[in-house]
């Protein structure tokens, strides 16, 4: 299972332990674009900034290589 960066994110409010519960029984995959995404994220406090850095150091992270960077990009201008 790979999850986007809004799950990751929309998983740290309190209410939401069975989101939290469901990823960590799946070990899930994440990108390095959530990476970047979640802890650039600028609504962090700090609490939640410490647990998802705990997250990604043990998270299943994948690589993007530079031909899909480039596709992705592509991709984008045509959608503008």
């Amino acid at each position: 299972m790979l999850i986007d960066s809004n799950i990751i994110i929309y998983a740290m409010q309190p209410q939401e332990e069975k989101i939290r519960t469901l990823i960590e029984e799946n070990a899930p995959f994440v990108s390095v674009v959530s990476y970047v995404e979640v802890l650039g994220y600028h609504k962090l406090n700090d609490k939640e900034r410490e647990h998802l850095e705990f997250f990604f150091k043990i998270a299943k992270m994948l690589p993007i290589s530079q031909n899909v960077l480039d596709h992705a990009v592509k991709l984008r201008q045509i959608r503008m």
